[in-house]
């Protein structure tokens, strides 16, 4: 295939080899300089347009390979069948329309501008997901110095907390020594008074044995053997119960810290928690999984006429706004009665929900709940639960609200010639624009970024 694009197609019928320069994807061949001269002139092909061939080269492989003619028939497609959605020729025709009439505005097509649109949207969804990513990459390392300061926290509290308890201990133990060496001090220094006095009674008893007479030894042994009683008795009243014991400091330290040392064998676990992103990346088709190629759709906005499907009876009158719900019912604002009209998806009435002045309705941050927006006497935006048949909430607004829309847990809605935004998750009210918004404006919101404000202004 990709040799019968580099060389002249007539020339290989003459069996000459030519490179060529032009293609014709009509003719779906190429012309080397002389056979496009001839190509250009010739009446049947005269009206076709040629391209370089090197700007065809530009074109997608999967582009350059779809036939330009019937594979089966040999023949030229003429024709598109709208069941098989593909080109077919005069021979294989059945069910088909005109070919010219099918492809003349795929380009300007809605499904040409739907595809435009999704790649212009996943390529800022994949921007968008690296911002995430690469930021999500300085959050790591600012995760890690974050637990880190946390152990060291802790680690500086228990270490303050064992330094106390060991200071304590050890003045303790301080104290206890110093007491019992008081006591042991204050016993030797007993002992040595008493030993001098037994020393002195040596004394005595060796002078009087060498130069008392026995009379004087007589009368003296008395008085020593009395005094050496009482010093006796004393003495051996040192030397008997706790007092002759020998002091040895002891400690009984906490099992706490041997069960710590024991059980305690991690300082903590480290794990990784998936959060859900706060950016939405933006999703097309009512969030489909998938990007879905819809049928080619050829007609113009000009081929575009309107026809009446059906009629829904509200049975009440003074409706100022209505939505579509996710199970293809309606729901509808009646102002004059202060009324929420819920209708199913075959038209007929499911049940109504009384919010005072109610003004315009839509769908709610999930399919359970709607918004509703109230004016005049009470001006207010109503979160509406329509499985529970009950209003969940009222957020009260100093100025009046009318037409509303609800973006990305934001409600936007027109008051008196300005336009407000609510933020649902701190009931907070700003100011967007402050344009010549008329009373009793709508709003809505086209691919969640230009606000449309009707019977006005488009921003």
């Amino acid at each position: 295939m990709a040799t019968a694009r580099n060389s002249c197609g007539i020339c290989e019928f003459r069996h000459v080899i030519k490179p060529s320069v032009a293609w014709c994807p009509e003719c779906d061949e190429g012309f080397c300089s002389d056979c496009e001269e001839h190509h250009s002139l010739a009446k049947a092909s005269r009206h076709h347009k040629t391209i370089p061939i090197a700007e065809y080269h530009k074109l997608p492989e999967d582009v350059l390979q779809i036939p330009q003619s019937c594979t089966k028939h040999d023949e030229k497609f003429l024709l598109y069948c709208k069941d098989h959605e593909m080109p077919c020729c005069c021979k294989c025709a059945n069910e088909v329309v005109n070919l010219d009439d099918i492809i003349k505005n795929a380009k300007a097509s809605s499904s040409f501008q739907e595809i435009e649109e999704t790649l212009a949207e996943v390529v800022d969804n994949i921007k968008e997901s690296q911002k995430i990513y690469r930021g999500n990459i300085t959050s790591l390392s600012e995760n890690r110095k974050q637990i880190e300061k946390q152990i060291q926290v802790i680690r500086f509290k228990i270490d303050t907390h064992l330094n106390q308890i060991q200071k304590k201990l050890v003045d303790e133990l301080q104290e206890v020594e110093e007491t019992e060496r008081r006591n042991v001090s204050q016993l030797l220094k007993t002992l040595e008074e008493k030993e001098n006095n037994f020393k002195k009674f040596q004394n005595s008893i060796a002078n009087i044995k060498h130069h008392a007479s026995d009379l004087q030894t007589f009368m003296s042994i008395k008085q020593i053997e009395q005094d050496l009683a009482n010093e006796e008795e004393f003495t051996q009243s040192c030397l008997v119960g706790d007092k002759v014991n020998t002091r040895v400091i002891t400690s009984n330290i906490d099992e706490s810290f041997e069960i710590i040392k024991k059980h305690v064998q991690t300082f903590g676990e480290i794990a990784v928690v998936l959060n859900p992103n706060i950016a939405a990346l933006r999703e097309r088709k009512n969030k489909q999984a998938q990007i879905i190629i819809p049928k080619i759709q050829t007609k113009t906005i000009e081929n575009i006429t309107a026809r009446l499907q059906d009629t829904i009876k509200t049975t009440s009158k003074g409706v100022k706004g209505c939505c579509i719900l996710p199970n293809s019912g309606m729901a509808f604002t009646c102002c004059d009665r202060g009324m929420l009209i819920l209708i199913k998806a075959d038209g007929s009435k499911d049940f109504e929900i009384p919010v005072p002045d109610a003004y315009d309705v839509a769908n709610g941050t999930t399919d359970n709940t709607v918004i509703v927006s109230s004016s005049f006497s009470k001006s207010g935006i109503s979160i509406v639960d329509i499985q529970d048949r009950k209003i969940r909430k009222f957020i009260p607004v100093k100025s009046q609200c009318y037409g509303l829309v609800e973006r990305d847990g934001h409600v936007i809605f027109c008051s008196e010639f300005e336009m407000k935004i609510l933020n649902l998750h701190n009931e907070t009210v700003n100011t967007i624009t402050t344009a010549n918004v008329c009373v009793c404006s709508y709003v809505d919101t086209i691919k969640r970024t230009y606000i449309i404000i009707h019977l006005l202004t488009i921003l």
